[in-house]
């Protein structure tokens, strides 16, 4: 088996923990946690856009860590901080011992998550770079799968409880999948993306990549990241406010609305693997722009639903743009800039994504506390994702500079072949010689 595949298998089951307990398993203790502690759902929210915006923020220290010292490192800090973060929640008091934690977890999960597995994939593959990026994030959909566990655990044994439980799990099954993550090394025996060389054909093992200050300037970057912080906008409210939704709105137990979170990520599966193939067939940003367009169709569809059938129908639109934004936006990246520095340059993407994710979150229960419902909430939010499909239209690829760095790793990798060469070379009479 090509090594790379074994790394987006790690990585994905690493991105499999984190969004089963921490992306849509702690919707499940929202409504425990407010009921107990009688706090509001805006206030409750604001640690949730705690873990999204620090997170964000670390995103760039992060990327630096994943480019000096490599994947693997960066996986053990962030999973060790993770384990601290939720163990310090089951035991948290007051609100701030809360806001704290999610801190906390906040870096963990940057340190640990799909940051790492991208930066490490990206190495490996070139042809097939957004389908081994799709496969790893079925991690992140079938992690809710584990949202009924997760919920059946908080119904039967209190949410401290269950958060102790996921702990232990984490630290444990985490460091074991850490250990297969690594970046490709130079000299790899096996040819890139596993793909047998033709014959006569050479491998060429060089990196390209933009410096990040000059990436982070072009207009590719702007459009991009204006769109993506709309599409997390819009997005991420309802990713936090799904399991309360279907509790308060359609009038679901907390088990049966976690069930519902579940559907979710699925179905965001055929998001995922769908947009994955296509975005190596066909131009990146326009599978972008298509998978905004169903989020905000599904949203717009949660305005009106009035029953679980409805509400479930706009779920399942929503879904599969959700699933197919996530593989592909880091996979653009890779195109647009290289991947010489691409832990930091997709940790400045991120830092985008989880601005709009911070915001979404706390708009959403701010509105919700505003109105006594969330039609208000689901309207907002299906417009702002609309906006963003014309500003990804226009993240148009940096063409003149993908070919002079292209160009210039080439000449000195060609360069340093031909050192090696020389050097091969002079060694031979002075073999004979001693001879």
């Amino acid at each position: 088996m090509y090594e790379g595949w074994v790394v987006v298998i790690a990585a994905g089951f690493i991105v499999f923990l984190i969004s089963s307990s921490f992306l849509y398993g702690f919707g499940a203790i929202f409504t425990s946690v407010r009921e107990e502690f009688g706090w509001s759902a805006a206030a409750t929210s604001v640690a949730f856009s705690v873990r999204s915006e620090v997170g964000g923020v670390a995103s760039p220290l992060v990327g630096y860590m994943i480019d000096r010292w490599g994947p693997r490192r960066t996986l053990f800090a962030g999973i060790l901080l993770m384990v601290l973060g939720v163990l310090l929640i089951s035991v948290m008091q007051n609100i701030w011992q809360f806001y704290s934690a999610m801190l906390v977890i906040a870096i963990g999960t940057t340190a640990a998550g799909g940051q790492v597995g991208q930066s490490a994939i990206a190495t490996w593959f070139r042809r097939r770079r957004a389908r081994a990026m799709s496969f790893m994030t079925v991690g992140a959909g079938l992690g809710g799968v584990m949202v009924v566990v997760f919920a059946y655990l908080v119904d039967e044994l209190g949410w401290r409880t269950a958060l102790r439980i996921i702990a232990i799990l984490i630290l444990v099954v985490g460091l074991a999948a850490a250990r297969f993550v690594r970046a490709r090394p130079r000299d790899h025996h096996q040819p890139m993306d596993g793909i047998p060389l033709a014959e006569g054909e050479v491998a060429r093992h060089y990196d390209w990549g933009m410096p990040p200050k000059v990436a982070i300037r072009t207009r590719a970057f702007a459009f991009f990241s204006a769109a993506i912080i709309l599409a997390q906008l819009g997005s991420a409210g309802f990713i936090v406010h799904q399991i309360p939704y279907m509790e308060v709105t359609i009038g679901l137990s907390t088990t049966a609305a976690g069930a519902t979170a579940t559907v979710f990520t699925l179905t965001s599966i055929v998001g995922r693997l769908g947009f994955g193939y296509l975005a190596d067939r066909i131009e990146k940003r326009y599978c972008i722009a298509a998978a905004l367009a169903l989020m905000s169709a599904g949203e717009l569809m949660l305005v009106f639903a009035d029953s679980f059938w409805t509400a479930m129908a706009a779920v399942v639109v929503i879904a599969p743009g959700f699933g197919g934004i996530v593989p592909v936006r880091p996979a653009m990246l890779a195109d647009y800039f290289g991947t010489k520095h691409f832990g930091q340059i997709n940790g400045w993407g991120r830092l985008m994504f989880t601005t709009g994710s911070a915001v979404g979150a706390w708009l959403v229960g701010y509105l919700f506390d505003a109105t006594g419902g969330y039609t208000q909430a689901w309207l907002v939010s299906g417009i702002v994702v609309a906006l963003g499909v014309p500003l990804m239209l226009m993240a148009t690829a940096p063409r003149t500079l993908i070919e002079q760095y292209e160009r210039e790793a080439e000449e000195a990798w060609e360069a340093e072949r031909a050192a090696i060469e020389a050097d091969e070379d002079d060694e031979t009479p002075e073999i004979a010689a001693r001879a």
